[in-house]
């Protein structure tokens, strides 16, 4: 009788139990936006900062993420806004690994996040994801640390692991990645185009709706919008301030080196050279000027042509690079 009533009492539980878990869980959702700031320990810029969304599409997902980087400093004070828009032939839940943000523990969360108090941290990851739970709008933050972006290492929690597995995932669809993105710029930062900032999603951005995602911080996506649209275009200029007795009929100019420009080297290059057959420039002889900028002059006179009849003589030329920085940039 004791074995039937303890075996009775068993299944009650486990009953009670399994309707419990099933009570507890919540449907997957079908949009999710998820905010990063990827942070290194050289720049500037220090931070590059996107916005992805995720919505579903029954078996697919689209994903359209809109990247931010802001000005290095007042000499490029244009924010930079590029959008990339993708379909991935996988449902939501594949991509976020069969893991619904609205069912992961904030207890769990919050003990990965003391990680960052444990130890020096120089670049990593500060993601957090926002979307609709039956509770309401539920936000999660995880943080990806300068030992974790590139795999799990030993003490790599959970959750910051399913993170870096997602962006993983993420990059590798958008061709996006901040790891990737080169010390130096190696072309000018373009104006973004009318057509990027009037969309819908960067209208959000506009409004500030999803700066909360990113803290305090004042490169808030609402602020990076603004520079975007706003600021004035300060592009660096190279020109060719003397060529005596002659000009070249065909002029290349030179190329400001992105080393250079990250140095904040500018001046005058001076420099002769002498006309040969069919008015092609036989040699250059450098004279004086910024030395990081010898090689750049010397690559494109190589490629000047004279008129032909002034083969023979010898021209004494000056070429100008200029930054264009405000000046408490200097």
């Amino acid at each position: 009788m004791r074995q039937v009533l303890a075996l009775g009492l068993t299944l009650a539980f486990c009953t009670k139990c399994i309707g419990q878990k099933h009570k507890n869980q919540q449907p997957f959702p079908a949009e999710v936006v998820i905010g990063r700031d990827t942070f290194f320990d050289f720049g500037p810029p220090f931070h590059y900062y996107d916005l992805t969304f995720l919505r579903s599409e029954g078996e697919k997902t689209e994903v359209e993420r809109v990247s931010l980087t802001p000005p290095a400093d007042t000499c490029y004070p244009r924010a930079e806004i590029k959008t990339v828009h993708v379909g991935i032939s996988q449902p939501l839940s594949a991509i976020l690994n069969d893991t619904n943000p609205c069912e992961i523990p904030e207890k769990a969360l919050k003990a990965e996040l003391k990680r960052k108090k444990k130890g020096p941290v120089f670049s990593g990851m500060v993601v957090s994801i926002q979307t609709q739970c039956a509770v309401g709008t539920r936000v999660i933050r995880t943080d990806v640390l300068d030992r974790d972006i590139f795999g799990d290492q030993k003490k790599t929690p959970k959750y910051t692991s399913w993170s870096r597995m997602l962006f993983d995932k993420l990059d590798e669809a958008t061709g996006q990645s901040p790891w990737e993105k080169p010390v130096f710029p190696l072309a000018e930062v373009t104006t973004t185009s009318a057509s990027t900032l009037e969309s819908s999603a960067m209208q959000a951005i506009a409004d500030g709706e999803y700066d909360m995602l990113f803290g305090q911080t004042a490169d808030r996506p609402s602020a990076l919008y603004r520079l975007a649209k706003d600021a004035p275009s300060r592009l660096p200029f190279i020109e060719l301030k003397k060529s005596d007795p002659v000009r070249p009929i065909t002029y290349v100019s030179p190329v400001y080196p992105p080393i250079a420009k990250a140095a904040r080297v500018q001046g005058s290059v001076e420099f002769h050279l002498s006309i040969g057959r069919y008015g092609a420039v036989e040699n250059t002889v450098i004279e004086s000027g910024p030395k990081m900028l010898w090689q750049a002059v010397s690559e494109a006179t190589a490629k000047w042509k004279f008129p032909a009849e002034d083969e023979g003589k010898l021209v004494q030329a000056s070429i100008g690079f200029g930054l264009n920085c405000a000046a408490d940039s200097r």
